[in-house]
């Protein structure tokens, strides 16, 4: 396989990253090959490349050895060297550089995962009266993290309580009442870091909570929750076996939305394929089967869609960056390219950093046209920029539920 490697170019010309920073996955791997295992300490250490692959898996879509069975899974191999450097305390450094917002996201996962259960997650639905619930049932709906999102992150006009809110109301509005728990962190971003073992004791603790609940059938709005539960859980956890479902995938297996009052708006949308959801979880259709189906929506695709959606850069919150900036520049260039109102997604870091991107375009315009208001020069025509939304806040805003 590594000969085939050496000689081909199609994940050099595909990887997003190679877009903005000078990053070959074929380079790496060739490096690694030419280390070998019994360097292979060495390599972790000094190979700087290893925290700053996005692991959104764009590489593998034109690999012609990554097919199934064929294997060369690169964001797997990133994965398993993070672990023997986590494992080992090697590069500790490296990783410790590439984490983004004070490695709060990573401290709260590790906390969680060695710390009594956690209490009063989910005190913000249990003082909703209007939410129905249940502790035990065949139906379950993870939270994840959306809570603790909510407290570290302020994105104007967007509240990740609602993602959860508003996916519940849905259910309810159908006579579903779900199982919601105080489960914990799925654990995704540790397990993309290396740190499989509190990953793990995470995994362990969300099944046992379920399974003792009766539950049979886990719904996630999340795409890293939904990626977790789906292929990383049955690896960790023996006896994993729940049908896990993404919530558009629930929305139309069950057909949720085919009695609902609808209330028309006239309004342009897309849909952002979260790379855990879209390229690693082959969930592509069921998110534009929705959007397309409501009226009053018209559905637009962007340039870049379904396999070969851009990444928003910052995967488990690792290396932020300027560089890594202009795929989100890219991406929503896109969205305005094609006169879109809503940006719609189902991945919490998509809509942190895409809003993030949208707050500083937005300041900066307002600047701009501060300055040439203060020169007595004419301001540019005013650019609407599309807003980012979840596809469960963006569905029960339709339905007038939130």
């Amino acid at each position: 396989i590594s000969i085939y490697c050496f000689a081909c170019n199609a994940c050099d010309t595909s990887c997003h990253l190679n877009l903005v920073k000078e990053f070959s996955p074929r380079y790496f791997l060739s490096q690694l090959k030419l280390t070998g295992l019994k360097d292979i300490e060495s390599f972790v250490v000094e190979n700087d490349d290893l925290y700053l692959c996005l692991t959104c898996g764009m590489c593998m879509q034109e690999c012609p050895m990554s097919k199934p069975e064929e294997g060369m899974n690169f964001v797997e191999i990133i994965r398993t060297l993070r672990e023997y450097s986590f494992q080992n305390k090697l590069n500790g450094q490296g990783l410790q550089n590439n984490c983004t917002h004070q490695s709060m996201m990573q401290l709260n996962s590790t906390l969680h995962s060695q710390s009594e259960p956690v209490i009063n997650r989910i005190d913000f639905i249990k003082s909703d009266p209007s939410l129905k619930i249940t502790d035990t049932g065949e139906i379950g709906f993870f939270l994840g993290c959306f809570q603790f999102m909510e407290n570290l992150f302020e994105i104007p006009n967007h509240e990740f309580t609602d993602i959860a809110r508003g996916g519940i109301k849905l259910l309810n509005l159908n006579n579903v009442i779900p199982v919601v728990l105080e489960t914990k962190c799925c654990g995704h971003d540790l397990y993309w870091m290396g740190d499989t073992e509190n990953a793990t004791r995470l995994a362990e603790f969300n099944v046992q909570k379920m399974k003792a609940a009766g539950v049979k059938t886990i719904i996630t709005e999340c795409a890293e929750g939904y990626y977790m539960w789906k292929y990383v859980y049955p690896k960790l956890v023996p006896g994993c076996d729940f049908q896990v479902l993404h919530f558009s995938e629930y929305i139309i297996q069950s057909n949720l939305l085919k009695n609902n009052i609808m209330h028309p708006l006239k309004m342009k949308v897309t849909y952002h394929d979260p790379c855990r959801l879209g390229r690693l979880g082959n969930v592509f259709d069921p998110p534009r089967q929705i959007l397309s189906t409501l009226p009053g929506i018209t559905f637009l695709e962007m340039k870049h869609n379904r396999t070969s959606s851009f990444c928003c850069g910052v995967s488990s919150f690792l290396d932020c960056n300027d560089k890594k900036k202009i795929l989100r520049e890219l991406r929503i260039q896109e969205a305005m390219d094609i006169g879109v109102e809503y940006i719609i997604t189902t991945c919490p870091k998509c809509i942190v950093h895409y809003n993030c991107y949208l707050k500083e375009l937005t300041t900066t315009r307002q600047n701009l046209q501060n300055l040439q208001s203060d020169q007595n020069l004419s301001a540019p025509d005013s650019t609407h920029f599309p807003k980012l939304l979840d596809l469960s806040t963006f569905l029960a805003k339709y339905f007038l539920l939130i």
